[in-house]
């Protein structure tokens, strides 16, 4: 994942790497590169939104660089390294570091000072700056012990940091500590993490693409929808395009179009993008009964769950034909538009694919037909479009993820985080 962001008067770029199936290790990470965007914001009276992204010309030579990428995987253990380089408009700036580990089989995650006992610290703050561990100073100048990790034969190498002074940038400092004295330094976790070194890695278990951890309170998210297939000609055709920009969407199928055209369906699954259900004749279901609302929803169910596998677990109203009763009936999220592309109506690329680009905003669902080849003819230079803006195309589950979708609810974009 990447981001370049112009929060307040700061340029932040950004780089890290999810792992799936962790999600505490992904909160964790999500929670840190927030904090930092939400400080950069604050001075300007703020917090950070999405939007920022969208906005990144700079204005000063003050900017923040951040990282946080997978250093080492052994056993059962996940280290990543995270840094912060914060450059001022002088040229001079603090860099600092922190390791985090998580485990891939429980889930839970450590901070790098959880490796050591807590009566081992001022001894290697002693090694890190020279300083005697019985010579008291400062408090605010004691290193933060924050970035630890293995070497291959035990030794335990340590990176503080070295605070900036005036016309000087601060600077990380490496300390090696030989793995003959490391081992009455570690705390039990620290111990579990050095039995591990040379374990066979136990990979977390895989993520369907669909349900990939992304955070769009981070990153400027939309989601394309597409509605009414699948159709055994164009949806194959999108699906190509998708392939090749690396995008995610939704489909919202109906069951009657699943029922003649399963192998269809069944690749828009295989790619990895969301199944929705469209209902299995496209009725206006404010027109029907409760009990016929009902038969539409089970009838697509069981259509789709036959050609992929499984059933949707959202729906969207044909025509977004939806009131108390029909949302009472239906007994799933419904997932309607903030974006309307009326693609079907001017089937022309040139009227459609700029009124999507006019509309859209992070968070947005951007609702489209796939079974029109006016449609499919326009997604590739809507889709380059959208990500040369620096929009990451998503999945509704995607778009909504920490957001519970309740069924009989409407929803149309992803809330603000409060």
């Amino acid at each position: 994942m990447s981001l370049t962001a112009l929060v307040g008067t700061r340029q932040v770029k950004a780089s890290w790497t999810y792992v799936d199936g962790l999600q505490g290790l992904n909160a964790q990470m999500d929670s840190w590169l927030l904090g930092i965007l939400d400080a950069a914001a604050a001075p300007a009276g703020g917090r950070y939104r999405p939007a920022m992204a969208l906005n990144t010309v700079q204005r000063s030579g003050s900017a923040i660089t951040v990282s946080a990428e997978p250093l080492q995987a052994t056993g059962t253990v996940i280290v990543v390294r995270e840094k912060v380089k914060d450059t001022g408009p002088n040229g001079t700036g603090a860099v600092s570091s922190a390791t985090v580990y998580a485990d891939t089989v429980s889930g839970e995650v450590h901070s790098a000072a959880e490796l050591l006992r807590p009566e081992s610290v001022a001894g290697i703050r002693s090694r890190v700056t020279g300083v005697p561990a019985g010579i008291a100073g400062p408090s605010s100048q004691a290193p933060a012990l924050a970035d630890m990790v293995f070497g291959s034969a035990g030794e335990l190498h340590v990176t503080a940091e070295r605070p900036a002074a005036p016309g000087r940038s601060g600077e990380e400092v490496p300390t090696t500590i030989d793995a003959r004295d490391t081992g009455a330094m570690l705390s039990d976790f620290g111990h579990k993490v050095l039995g591990q070194l040379r374990a066979v890695v136990v990979p977390p278990p895989a993520t369907a693409p669909a349900l990939r951890h992304v955070n769009c309170d981070l990153v400027p998210c939309a989601a394309l929808t597409y509605d009414d297939g699948p159709d055994a000609k164009t949806t194959p055709q999108l699906l190509g395009i998708l392939k090749e920009k690396n995008a995610q969407a939704t489909f919202f199928m109906t069951g009657s179009n699943t029922v003649a055209s399963p192998a269809t369906a069944r690749e828009v699954a295989d790619a990895g993008h969301a199944v929705g259900n469209h209902t299995f004749s496209h009725p206006y279901l404010t027109k029907l009964s409760p009990a016929a609302v009902r038969s539409e929803m089970d009838r697509t169910d069981a259509a789709i769950r036959a050609a992929i596998g499984s059933s949707p677990s959202f729906m969207r109203p044909p025509y977004g034909a939806a009131d108390a009763a029909v949302q009472a009936a239906v007994g799933k999220p419904l997932i309607l538009w903030a974006v309307d592309s009326l693609d079907w109506q001017s089937k022309n690329p040139v009227v459609f694919v700029p009124k999507v680009l006019k509309e859209i905003t992070p968070g947005a669902v951007v609702i489209m037909h796939d079974v029109h080849p006016t449609t499919i003819a326009g997604q590739l230079e809507l889709i380059t479009s959208l990500q040369t803006q620096g929009y990451r195309l998503v999945t509704v589950p995607q778009l909504f993820e920490g957001t519970p979708l309740v069924p009989g609810h409407v929803y149309r974009s992803r809330p603000e985080r409060k």
